[in-house]
């Protein structure tokens, strides 16, 4: 008793000389609380860098935000060692990350001979973290139907947080009809990707609730997509709106996308016949008006890149050394004059430039090998008649193929947490125990 006493007396005498101590404290308890409950479900620990990638930002601060998503990759990353060597669980190895890990080594060797060696070793790093939360921890946590669930409530979430934020802009700051919205001041050509991506999540919940909830369901879905689609249109975003369209086209193929896609379709007739003048930035953009071109002077970054191809085949300039390496093939161009880096504005080339022909053979692998296993996992459960799972798959490959039709023409977009989200996406049926699910064998 006199012990406690003395640690109360103690706790109180640091008050008087940090104001903000009882915050402090509070906040210390509720870190351990975490800690706790991570290290007896180590899955919980996987959702936090998860919702944190999907906030907008701005806001938190970028350098906070940076520096708590490698925090927290890294303690979901040592959680899950820790509860892996008290439960003797097996690994769990996947063919793209296999080809994500020699890519990895591959591209340590090219820091060797870049010009950069800071700029290499934080491309690293960041394609590192990539591997270990999204190739490597979520194939390894992710591995029945209750976990697919929590999984796909943090994307819902994480979208819903994304999309309130974009109300929440238009409210406070409003908006003025030919200019691109920018959520706190974030980048408008991610916001609306990130969007269409936690679609995945929204539909894998609305397509399971109970009978009685349907109409609930189906009004939280169709709101969400109601936003999203306003989102896209007022960041004036081209590549958020080809991801829409091709994401909403695919949805038509699919029995349990169908209505998905017959609610964007009704909400763009009602939006061009009542506000057809929100549309004025993205009609203004695809039709590139002023000194703009239709993929936004990317033309010019493409041939800059295939001529540093052609002179560095073998071994690339440098992971991370492009955006550098790449300015001699544009001094002809006026408008680069002043620049001291210049993105690629598409991951294929930024790749095969920085890593060579090696390096882009990994990285294509890593994708041609996350949807082979797709197809045949979907080949799979349909074989042994789990259709508990169809709406993932009808939602997976339709936002799969409308993420990849902007992704093509993104800056920076090789190693983007969205990409290898995606891969992740394409790869978790591989591991799915399907003893999970609710399957019905077909009858011979």
């Amino acid at each position: 008793m006199g012990t406690l006493v003395a640690v109360l007396a103690f706790l109180a005498g640091l008050a008087g000389f940090m104001p903000y101590f009882p915050l402090i404290l509070l906040g210390g308890i509720v870190c351990i609380a975490m800690l706790i409950v991570w290290l007896e479900k180590p899955v919980c620990a996987l959702y936090a860098p998860l919702i944190l990638v999907f906030l907008p930002v701005g806001l938190i601060p970028a350098n906070i935000h940076s520096i708590l998503n490698r925090l927290l990759t890294v303690i979901a990353a040592g959680v899950w060692f820790i509860w892996l060597l008290t439960s003797r669980k097996k690994i769990t190895w996947t063919i793209p990350a296999l080809f994500m890990f020699l890519f990895l080594g591959w591209g340590g060797i090219t820091v060797l001979w870049a010009e950069r060696v800071s700029n290499a070793a934080t491309a690293l790093q960041v394609y590192s973290l990539r591997f270990l939360l999204f190739l490597f921890l979520i194939p390894n946590e992710i591995r029945t139907k209750q976990d697919l669930d929590g999984l796909m409530n943090t994307l819902a979430v994480s979208g819903w947080v994304l999309l309130l934020s974009f109300v929440a802009t238009v409210l406070f700051n409003g908006y003025e009809v030919g200019t691109q919205l920018a959520i706190f001041g974030g980048n408008q050509n991610e916001a609306g990707v990130l969007a269409v991506l936690a679609m995945v999540g929204v539909i894998w919940q609305v397509s399971h609730y109970a009978k009685s909830y349907r109409i609930f369901g189906i009004l939280m879905g169709t709101t969400f997509f109601l936003l999203t689609f306003g989102l896209v249109v007022m960041t004036g975003s081209r590549g958020s709106a080809l991801s829409m369209m091709f994401t909403t086209l695919a949805f038509w193929f699919w029995k349990p996308t169908r209505v998905w896609g017959k609610v964007v379709l009704s909400v763009l007739i009602l939006a061009v016949i009542l506000t057809p003048s929100i549309f004025t930035t993205l009609v203004l953009r695809f039709l590139a008006e002023g000194n703009d071109t239709l993929l936004g002077g990317r033309e010019m970054l493409w041939k800059a890149a295939w001529h540093m191809i052609q002179d560095h085949p073998t071994g690339g300039v440098g992971i991370g050394n492009s955006p550098y390496a790449i300015l001699p093939y544009l001094e002809n161009d006026v408008h680069m004059v002043l620049f001291q880096s210049a993105v690629v504005h598409n991951p294929i080339l930024t790749i095969w430039s920085e890593t060579g022909f090696l390096g882009i053979l990994l990285y294509l692998g890593m994708l041609i090998s996350s949807f082979y296993l797709f197809v045949s996992q979907y080949l799979k459960f349909r074989k042994i008649g789990c259709k508990d799972i169809d709406p993932y798959f009808a939602a997976v490959s339709s936002v799969a193929l409308g993420y990849l039709i902007s992704w093509f023409k993104g800056g920076g977009m090789e190693s983007d947490f969205s990409y290898f989200f995606v891969l992740a996406l394409l790869i978790l049926p591989s591991v799915l125990n399907y003893t999970s699910f609710k399957c019905i064998p077909a009858v011979s």
